[in-house]
């Protein structure tokens, strides 16, 4: 393969900026002297505890600060944690996008809201598929995509061969003989490339610990169409992920034999269905589907709901039905609510459990993994695929991603067990930096990161500093003093008031209040004698106040709330 760069001392750079130590948020950067190529953008999906908080995304500053080198994005897959962040890079930073059909029209959807409207005509789109040969990107990368199996169809790896070497990115995949809407994975082109020679290998390791090769998601084609039979003249709703086109083909196809007809609810799941219809996933004649709006003039035993929610979403379409809010669907009595997903992102397992038993309290048989097989299987490759495909690529080093620290330790033992050094592993934390140079790698130099939060509106960021002032709030309330000021700046010591909520109850801890304005009336008092009964710096002033009041708290009650110190002019 000739390079216009070939510089043999330049190191090939893999920085994982974002997707290792969680299962979502990937990005990974491709860095080789003054190229820089971006696989995947995704978001992440916020703790219980990020209050306020929608969407968690990678840090982009590495990135601006290098846009100069940024030669191209790609997206491997239709998934969120994989493509859910592009429309905030693209707000920054104006970067080629090399992806599918399918992913260009989920996100085409995603930069037609309102947050990025503004963006939708700019995006430059170049669509890239394991038939569409290699695209050179500056002086130093060759990238061809090859195809791969996942629970979202047109999903690809990515060889990626520059002056050191190949390196095969290989995210969420499994080994699917029998796909739905797929080829069967191409392990003649993935062994071709083991044949030349790969330096490193970037797998998948989410599944690791579970024994044995994944499931084919043909294997579910029978699930639906004999629970659809079981349910004859009941109302029937199916939740699963809103990308899971090959999910949607099975329970069209299963609600089309049994003469139901199909009704789509939620924004994700609806602008999912028309990208798949439209790019002729699901080739399902027009009258086979009922406008929601229009989904109470029929018998409801004579329809399908494919319903958004099944993450327990709060606000989600099956979410508002099980609390009686949608405007357009009533749930009845003997309805069948089938969660067709495995809730395996973090934080999202007790809001499944809350909406399953709402739905439960309001009449439904809820079906779900735990009480019903072959409801679900997942897109990510078990021990036994990710095993073949390290056998079958023989590379010089690995990098596990996709996955979760123990899940990398377990790969990294899995590699092992073939007689892998695992020396040549490189378990890799976000902003983590592999450099390979000549045959050999070695860790470099750590890229600092920080989590970036986006609010419900998706529109800004918040800052660290708000989180963690919310997280006080919530669990130990606030504390406001108020300390009156005279328009000359003279502090009024003896007239200081306190204000809590979520801290104490009031009236029950009066000993503890009068004891608290008796020790800020002190440390005010001190603070007027040095100032000569003036503030001459108000801000240091406040924070020194406050500190010295939280360790005073902490110290009389063990607990934490947040402290503010607020003067008012008298």
């Amino acid at each position: 393969m000739n390079f216009l760069n070939t510089n043999k001392e330049t190191p090939l750079k893999i920085i994982t900026l974002s997707g290792t130590e969680s299962v979502t948020k990937n990005m990974t950067l491709y860095e080789y002297g003054d190229d820089i190529i971006i696989v995947d953008c995704g978001i992440g999906f916020p703790d219980a505890d990020l209050l306020g908080v929608n969407v968690v995304i990678p840090d982009f500053t590495y990135v601006l600060e290098n846009s100069h080198k940024i030669r191209g994005l790609f997206v491997s897959h239709g998934h969120e944690d994989h493509l859910g962040a592009v429309p905030f890079l693209l707000d920054q930073l104006d970067v080629p996008i090399y992806t599918s059909k399918l992913v260009q029209g989920f996100l085409s959807e995603r930069l037609n809201e309102k947050p990025f409207k503004h963006l939708a005509e700019k995006a430059r789109f170049h669509i890239i598929s394991p038939d569409s040969g290699p695209v050179t990107l500056g002086t130093s990368f060759k990238v061809e995509a090859f195809g791969i199996n996942h629970s979202v169809p047109s999903s690809f790896g990515l060889a990626i061969k520059t002056p050191q070497g190949t390196a095969l990115h290989m995210q969420d995949f499994k080994i699917d003989w029998t796909p739905v809407l797929d080829k069967p994975i191409d392990i003649v082109k993935i062994a071709g490339y083991a044949k030349e020679g790969v330096v490193c290998l970037l797998s998948d390791c989410l599944n690791v610990t579970t024994e044995g090769y994944s499931k084919s998601e043909s294997s579910l084609n029978d699930t639906f169409f004999n629970l659809f039979e079981s349910a004859v003249k009941r109302q029937v709703f199916v939740t699963t992920i809103s990308s899971n086109l090959s999910r949607m083909h099975q329970l069209i196809s299963a609600a089309q034999k049994h003469g139901r007809r199909v009704v789509i609810s939620g924004r994700s799941i609806e602008q999912s269905v028309n990208v798949g219809r439209k790019l002729g996933y699901l080739p399902f004649d027009n009258n086979l589907f009922v406008p929601e709006e229009d989904a109470s003039r029929y018998l409801q035993g004579d329809l399908v709901y494919i319903i958004a929610g099944c993450y327990g979403q709060e606000g989600s379409a099956l979410s508002r039905v099980a609390r009686g809010e949608h405007k357009n669907i009533d749930i009845e009595k003997d309805a069948m609510v089938i969660f067709s997903a495995d809730p395996n992102p973090p934080g999202v397992a007790d809001d499944v459990e809350k909406l399953m038993s709402l739905l439960t309290l309001a009449g439904a048989e809820v079906i779900y993994s735990k009480i019903q097989d072959n409801l679900h299987v997942s897109g990510h490759g078990t021990r036994g695929d990710l095993m073949t495909i390290a056998a079958i690529v023989k590379p010089k080093f690995f990098i596990p991603i996709g996955g979760t620290i123990t899940r990398m330790r377990a790969y990294t033992n899995m590699v092992g067990d073939l007689g892998v050094d695992k020396r040549r592993v490189f378990e890799c934390m976000e902003g983590d930096v592999t450099e390979f140079l000549n045959g050999n790698a070695k860790k470099g130099t750590r890229i600092n990161t920080q989590p970036v939060y986006i609010d419900a509106d998706k529109t800004n960021e918040i800052n660290p500093v708000v989180i963690k002032d919310r997280d006080l709030l919530s669990t130990d309330g606030v504390f406001v003093v108020v300390l009156p000021m005279t328009s000359t700046g003279e502090l009024l010591a003896s007239k200081v008031d306190v204000v809590t909520r979520g801290f104490i109850y009031v009236k029950g801890s009066q000993e503890l209040m009068d004891k608290s304005r008796k020790f800020i009336t002190k440390e005010v008092e001190k603070n007027v004698e040095k100032n000569v009964g003036k503030n001459k710096d108000w801000p240091a002033l406040k924070r020194k106040l406050e500190t010295e009041i939280e360790y005073f708290l902490r110290k009389e009650t063990s607990k934490a709330p947040l402290v503010i110190v607020h003067s008012i002019t008298v």
